[in-house]
């Protein structure tokens, strides 16, 4: 049997890292797309994927890919005068994938979603920092109905 750790055997360890954050200036569909364009233009490359949820204040993303790539766009968002108080809420190696086919999804936080949020949380309120990873995971899969490459946000 091969213990040869995966980085070991030419492949990057992949990673999951789950982070929040409020917007220093409110969240616009402008804002919105501009994110959602650079990642398409960028992430590709640098084999990165994963998910952007927000509503008016507050951004939730999930980023994948190999562990070096992962920390070094995190370490760039940290820097991002957009947004602050970034927190990182949940950091795991992964053998798989769960966003694979987006090189950013978007599913905005909509009002139509409160029964989602009060399934996941204490409150019909979107409010990552106040959830578990596990609730977060469950609440972005359920979401997933909804996630789309790159659409018109509207953020409610």
């Amino acid at each position: 049997m091969d213990i040869t750790p995966f980085t070991l055997r030419g492949h990057p360890m992949l990673v999951r890292l789950t982070y929040a954050s409020r917007a220093l200036n409110g969240v616009s569909s402008q804002l919105i797309r501009e994110i959602l364009e650079a990642s398409q233009r960028n992430n590709p490359r640098k084999g990165l994927t994963g998910i952007l949820c927000c509503n008016a204040d507050i951004f939730l993303q999930v980023l994948e890919g190999p562990r070096a790539a992962v920390n070094e766009l995190y370490n760039f968002l940290a820097d991002d005068q957009r947004h602050k108080g970034l927190t990182v809420l949940d950091y795991e190696e992964i053998s798989v994938r769960r966003y694979a086919n987006w090189s950013m999804g978007w599913a905005g936080a909509k009002q139509a979603n409160r029964e989602l949020f009060l399934k996941y949380s204490c409150s019909d309120r979107f409010d990552p920092f106040s959830m578990s990873a596990a609730q977060i995971s469950g609440m972005l899969q359920e979401l997933e109905a909804s996630i789309s490459p790159l659409t018109t946000p509207v953020i409610s």
